[in-house]
């Protein structure tokens, strides 16, 4: 039986849900420095005090999509290894990060928000390296598919790392060139395509360099 406690708490979590997605829309429109609290309660249909109620300041709102977004995608690239091959965790790791960019367009933009000029110093230093190591988290997944890989005797010998800096590089860039696209109105492009075709040359050569020394 609900109790009004529960249906009162359940209110709460509803209403913060409604000002994370204003807030994720109007970060995604108008970026960090140029969005603001007054903008964010108008899309969400509340008064600016509500949102008070639920967050500190547009840096907490903010950090609260960034943490929710990388805490979503560290689960499931930590599902996903455990439950893909070897030989094609690679692969399906960097697949993943692609389709989440291309169903979660304003997910993408909340996270890139951190490269835009002016941002930084408008953010503590505190929730400038607790984001870095979300980041670097996503990113270290790339490098534990890597090592994987080399473990399994399926790429050579290689810095795992270097290798997820390069491939998480690649991803960066579709990310840049599709956007680009979009605002300059080009034609759409198979841009994930192209992103898959960039990541085939990178294990077809670690791949190749593994069979040209077994066969010598």
């Amino acid at each position: 039986m609900t109790t009004p406690q529960d249906r009162k708490q359940q209110e709460r979590q509803a209403r913060r849900r409604r000002i994370q997605a204003a807030a994720r829309e109007v970060f995604a429109e108008r970026g960090y420095a140029k969005a603001s609290i007054e903008q964010i309660a108008k899309q969400a249909g509340l008064s600016v005090g509500a949102i008070y109620l639920y967050f500190r300041s547009k840096e907490d709102l903010y950090v609260s999509l960034l943490e929710e977004t990388l805490a979503t995608l560290d689960g499931q690239l930590t599902e996903l290894r455990g439950t893909t091959d070897v030989s094609t965790r690679l692969a399906a790791t960097y697949d993943h990060l692609l389709a989440w960019a291309g169903s979660d367009v304003e997910g993408t933009r909340i996270i890139r928000l951190l490269s835009q000029p002016g941002v930084r110093p408008q953010l503590s230093d505190e929730v400038v390296t607790e984001v870095g190591a979300g980041i670097t988290r996503l990113r270290d997944h790339l490098g534990a598919s890597v090592a994987d890989g080399i473990h399994a005797g399926v790429y050579r010998p290689v810095g795992a790392a270097e290798v997820a800096d390069l491939v998480w590089a690649l991803f960066l860039g579709n990310l840049d060139a599709a956007e680009a696209r979009q605002n300059l109105e080009l034609p759409a492009h198979p841009a994930a395509d192209a992103a898959r075709a960039a990541l085939a040359m990178v294990e077809s050569s670690l791949r190749q360099a593994q069979s040209f020394q077994a066969a010598a």
